[in-house]
């Protein structure tokens, strides 16, 4: 019994002693909170207790917690978490993967080409190109999803033998939009895809059920129908950069396992985890990979996607019938 209490004693002592090497509490405050947030929500806690040391060693002596958050750009690097970030009086701050490819063409064609476009090809080949939106409070998902329906109504025809989507410069934003404006590429009475947490448990389903589309259970309704219906399993390549990201990898992980189905490019750019944000104060909020993607055959996604037929470069969307990446489709829709 006295064994116990000297034990308790001297944990408390450490405790108390470490939370005076404090010169702010609210420095401490501040980082457990947000230690405790990854803790409980994170698909990224295998080196928090190395995190949350390194944490109050550099921030012992500081004044501030202004002086703190730029810390947290290694704790996200630490945590391999370059979805998530810190948020701190309008700033963010966070890891940006310095490994990951680059593509100089497509990546000024991003900073212009901001919206849907597409063609005949060959008069028998749909082409459509989605690039990224910024609809991140939802009040474009109507319009978005209409638009996306308009350009397919307007090359859709019984002559149409295969269709090339284009996610090549779509680097993110909503992904129900886009997936309401192509469900009937994706099927109809399926589940194709999901999340999934750290323990693999489920936490959510995307399912299309007679004829609806349905993200976690929540029916999403679109104002305009297809003038020509969609052939059930009828060709289709998915055309990816290194560019596409976060939503535009839920697109195209939406339409793996799909029959007739090949994606085309480059890996992708692995943001394929669900975020989702968290306060820690009045001031400060964290954004942190909560979740895995998995596709209808429940296979998940812990990092980029992996094209069937790589092609690096080559990309010409002033010509198409001279990219490298639309040639490879081609070959592959008239076989």
């Amino acid at each position: 019994m006295n064994k116990y209490f000297l034990l308790v004693c001297l944990l408390l002592l450490s405790t108390f002693s470490f939370s005076q090497g404090f010169k702010n509490d609210s420095i401490k405050s501040f980082i457990d909170k947000s230690i405790e947030l990854i803790e409980v929500n994170s698909i990224h806690i295998e080196n928090l207790s190395n995190i949350r040391n390194e944490l109050y060693n550099k921030s012992r002596n500081l004044n501030s917690v202004d002086q703190i958050v730029p810390l947290y750009e290694q704790v996200f690097k630490q945590l391999n978490d370059y979805h998530g970030g810190l948020k701190y009086k309008g700033k963010t701050y966070g890891w940006s993967n310095s490994n990951a490819m680059t593509n100089a063409y497509l990546k000024d064609k991003i900073k212009i080409d901001k919206g849907t476009f597409s063609k005949v090809i060959d008069k028998k080949i749909g082409y459509i190109r989605i690039a990224g939106n910024n609809d991140f409070a939802f009040k474009k998902v109507d319009s978005l999803a209409d638009d996306i329906v308009s350009h397919i109504n307007h090359i859709n025809s019984n002559k149409i033998k295969g269709w090339i989507i284009d996610l090549r410069l779509n680097t993110g934003g909503n992904m129900y939009p886009i997936l309401l404006g192509l469900k009937e590429f994706i099927g109809n009475n399926i589940i194709f895809g999901g999340f999934r947490d750290a323990h693999n448990k489920p936490t959510g389903n995307w399912e299309i059920k007679e004829v609806r589309l349905l993200i976690d259970g929540v029916v999403l309704n679109r104002k305009t129908d297809l003038d020509y219906p969609i052939k059930t399993d009828i060709p289709v390549v998915i055309l990816t950069s290194c560019y596409t990201a976060s939503a535009g990898e839920m697109t195209a992980i939406s339409l793996i396992g799909r029959n007739n189905t090949f994606i085309v490019g480059e890996p992708t750019a692995n943001y394929t985890t669900a975020v989702q944000g968290f306060e820690i104060n009045s001031d400060a909020g964290i954004n942190l990979s909560t979740d895995y993607v998995v596709d209808r055959n429940l296979k998940v996604y812990k990092s980029n996607i992996l094209p069937d037929f790589e092609v690096l470069g080559g990309d010409n969307l002033e010509d198409l019938k001279n990219d490298h990446k639309i040639i490879k489709a081609l070959e592959l829709l008239k076989k």
